[in-house]
């Protein structure tokens, strides 16, 4: 096909956008979780170096910093539809030589190369943790979509042992590219202020489902308030799914501070003003708020799911295990060791946006033409 001439601009600039190398599928940005968090840290390294990369929100194609500014994207069945037809077309009018899924959903037009980016494979390893129907058509879609693909990139080692385990995905076909994020460094007032909490606080980011073994977490903080009267624990993240017991327990127990969904500047205010980060998951593919604390110098307890060990062993205190126990031992632990908040901001600096952005795209470039 031959391809159709589409007169575009960097934003704020007269220069003409080169020839794209890439196209990748942008409206997970409206994901509040880590998907949308990848996806907004990818689209803002692609901007700062100026990358050959289009991306598709709704049905524009758009720069990487056209994307960023973009304030309604589209869901549902409207998503799906824009993703199997339209984004065809405005694929097809640049001739990109790949085309990038970040979130597993949509597909590729016929004849081009497709790199796809699995996160995590929680609803292999266990269905239980979601809703039937959400398990199911994980499991049916996610699998397929991987399959597909001429290159599928993973978060980490253990993903990528995953991915060949559940999915039967070859190794050749595998990159693993760390996640990012940038500097989470900030006044802790904004948050104090809006929540009025005085006093010192610890703290679990993330969204609220079972996996995130969060009814362990509140166990363990029963213990722990007993020698440290004077602490919170805050809850910083919406509510996804899971028991209604669990729920109201996270607004009946005492020193517990459920906050709901969180701008971008509170989450980074309420991090950086913990004394400490606790990440109980029973699974991960990468796991970053640990990251992100610790890109503010705020230490973390992370459990032995593999991928928190490969990521953080070294710089996190990791539970012997998954139980209340473990977690209180090692929150204990945490609270009563000197940290060194400059080791943990160098450890975080390890994980720019600059380099997993240069790693995705030595992935385009080898289908570079």
């Amino acid at each position: 096909m031959q391809a159709v001439h589409v007169e575009l601009k960097y934003k704020n600039t007269d220069r003409p956008i080169c020839p794209a190398t890439a196209v990748i599928y942008a409206d997970s940005l409206s994901n509040r979780g880590g998907t949308g968090i990848y996806l907004k840290r990818l689209l803002e390294g692609f901007n700062q170096c100026n990358a050959p990369v289009m991306a598709i929100v709704g049905r524009e194609l758009l720069t990487p910093a056209e994307a960023l500014s973009c304030e309604r994207y589209d869901r549902g069945i409207r998503k799906v539809i824009n993703e199997n037809t339209i984004r065809h077309s405005l694929t097809a009018s640049i001739s990109p030589s790949i085309v990038h899924l970040p979130a597993f959903s949509g597909r590729a037009p016929s004849g081009v190369p497709c790199a796809v980016t699995l996160h995590d494979l929680a609803f292999c390893r266990n269905p239980s943790w979601f809703p039937l129907l959400r398990s199911i058509y994980y499991r049916l879609h996610f699998r397929n979509a991987a399959r597909k693909a001429d290159v599928v990139m993973v978060d980490s080692d253990s993903m990528a042992a995953d991915a060949v385990k559940y999915i039967g995905i070859e190794e050749e076909r595998i990159r693993r590219v760390y996640l990012s994020t940038d500097s989470f460094l900030t006044s802790p007032d904004a948050f104090r202020n809006t929540f009025s909490l005085k006093g010192n606080y610890i703290v679990f980011a993330g969204t609220i489902e079972p996996r995130k073994n969060i009814s362990a977490l509140l166990d363990s903080w029963e213990i722990v308030k007993r020698t440290h009267t004077d602490l919170h624990l805050v809850i910083a993240g919406r509510w996804g799914w899971g028991p209604a017991a669990l729920r109201r327990r996270l607004t009946d127990t005492e020193g517990v501070l459920l906050t709901g969904p969180l701008s971008e500047i509170m989450l980074k205010s309420c991090i950086c003003g913990a004394k400490l980060l606790v990440y109980p998951s029973l699974y991960e593919g990468f796991g970053l708020p640990p990251l992100e604390a610790a890109s503010a110098g705020v230490p973390s307890v992370v459990t032995p799911a593999s991928a928190l060990k490969e990521i953080y062993s070294g710089i996190s205190i990791i539970s012997e295990g998954f139980d209340s126990d473990s977690i209180t031992e090692s929150i204990l632990q945490s609270l009563e060791r000197e940290h060194n908040t400059e080791e943990l901001r160098d450890f975080a600096s390890g994980f720019s946006i600059e380099r997993m952005t240069g790693e995705v795209l030595k992935v385009y470039e080898e289908f570079g033409t």
